[in-house]
């Protein structure tokens, strides 16, 4: 009996290890899958990000290359350096560094650096690492060189070298490619989710980044209006909306600094020069005005018809047809930049130079009595459109007259505008005989004859919807 007794102990004690041991396992499992997502959180955060460097992004040279291509060194200045201070810890030198200006001006005038004074360059800015680069203009096309380098040591970290057109340009393509290439080069690495952040495109922030560069370029070729338009579109996200304000500023600034008599002749000078610029800019503000207030926007697409009581012509109607629109930034650049104007004036310091400036037949700018603008007027005039068939022979003319209101400077969204005309159909009446016989015809705009102001803007009702995303 007690072998029996210790028999069953024995077995039983066994039964309990083992029930302890499987716990023991099933308790660990949850512990090795918490200590791998740990592992996987640690290695994110332990990514090299180039923490301590410093890195001076200079303007690329372009070679070949004319008008068309002057905003593009700014560009991808820009976009490399924001997108290097946003996927790493370096210290990113860009062209606001006071260190970078000065080596600017010390080692050429041009702004453009090459590998041969990279050495100097880092000198004078304490950078460890440089981009270089240059944009040739071909017949069709660019070719791209980008280069981050390793000041200390003149060794290549990294180089980018491709083709590409306008439209890669334009949409951030390259700059993705060229900054993909930059961060692998230089041992920087990424999150996934920073992958994903860097495959897409900002289309917000890169367009503002692109008139800014476009704005910088104008004003240096003394196109001071499209350079208002264009830091007025920059103005519309913050990466840049404070640099496009100031750089405002300073193109509108009529203040004189001196005070002392010795200052008199430099003063006069100096009023003759504010004069002759304040002329130009308003006189070119009417006409970016005249130009670009007015969209006619369009869609034909639906076409009614209806016999005649005899059965031998049919009227056409065009729907929901044609209406005018006025253009939200158009109206803003007006606004900002008469703002100034009239702040100018206002100070007396500057009377004797303000109240000879010429501020007659500037339509569509409005002035009341006392000559302070108040608004772009509207624009009125005739559409002549013309139905097609399927061979692109215009069958029959047509034409409608048109109008929009005059825009005060309280700027409404552009969706507001859209809503201040209704569509006016467009309708004709053509001989059965004219139209032929697998009845594919179809209405299209021909021309705009104004009144007043000067050209408008065709647009299709889809061209418009997608447009309008964008004010």
């Amino acid at each position: 009996m007690k072998k029996i007794i210790v028999a069953l102990f024995s077995v039983m004690m066994i039964f309990l290890s083992s029930c302890g041991s499987t716990a023991e396992v099933s308790e660990a499992a949850p512990t090795t899958e918490k200590s791998s997502s740990v592992k996987e959180t640690k290695s994110d955060k332990n990514l090299y990000k180039g923490a301590g460097l410093v890195i001076a992004v200079t303007a690329p040279e372009v070679r070949n290359g004319g008008k068309s291509e002057s905003w593009m060194p700014q560009f991808f200045q820009d976009s490399i350096t924001g997108n290097l201070a946003k996927y790493s810890k370096m210290t990113v030198l860009d062209r606001a560094n006071e260190d970078l200006t000065k080596a600017e001006q010390e080692l050429g005038e041009t702004g453009f650096y090459t590998e041969e004074n990279a050495v100097q360059l880092g000198q004078m800015t304490n950078a460890q690492y440089a981009v270089f680069g240059s944009i040739t203009a071909l017949s069709t096309s660019y070719e791209l060189n980008f280069r981050a380098i390793d000041i200390t040591t003149n060794e290549i970290k990294a180089a980018y070298n491709d083709r590409a057109g306008t439209k890669e340009i334009e949409d951030g393509t390259s700059v993705r490619a060229i900054i993909t290439e930059l961060l692998g080069g230089l041992g920087i690495g990424l999150t996934e989710k920073e992958k994903t952040q860097l495959a897409k495109t900002d289309k917000k922030s890169l367009n503002a980044t692109k008139s800014l560069a476009k704005g910088a370029a104008a004003e240096k070729a003394d196109n001071l209006i499209e350079a208002l338009a264009f830091y007025a579109e920059a103005q519309k996200d913050s990466s840049t909306s404070k640099e496009a304000r100031i750089s405002m500023s300073k193109m509108l600034d009529g203040s004189f600094s001196g005070s002392d008599i010795s200052d008199l002749k430099a003063k006069a000078k100096y009023g003759e020069e504010q004069k002759a610029k304040w002329e130009k800019i308003l006189k070119d503000l009417a006409g970016y005005a005249a130009k670009n207030s007015v969209i006619l926007v369009y869609d034909f697409s639906n076409i009614k018809s209806e016999l005649s009581s005899d059965n031998k012509s049919v009227k056409l109607t065009g729907l929901p047809g044609a209406k005018l629109v006025l253009n939200r930034h158009t109206v803003l650049v007006a606004k900002q930049v008469l703002t100034e104007w009239e702040k100018t004036k206002a100070n007396k310091a500057n009377e004797y130079w303000t109240r000879n400036v010429n501020t007659r037949n500037l339509s569509p700018l409005s002035q009341d009595n006392s000559g302070v603008f108040y608004c772009i007027y509207g624009d009125n005039g005739t559409l002549e459109y013309g139905l097609y068939d399927n061979t692109d022979y215009r069958i029959k003319n047509g034409s409608i007259r048109l109008g929009v209101h005059s825009a005060d400077f309280n700027v409404k969204p552009q969706n507001r505008y859209f809503d201040d005309n209704q569509f006016k159909p467009i309708d004709m009446t053509v001989n059965l005989s004219d139209l032929p016989d697998d009845s594919m015809f179809e209405f299209r705009p021909m021309q705009w004859r104004f009144d007043y102001s000067g050209n408008v803007t065709f647009m299709t009702l889809e061209e418009y919807n997608e447009w309008a995303k964008e004010q």
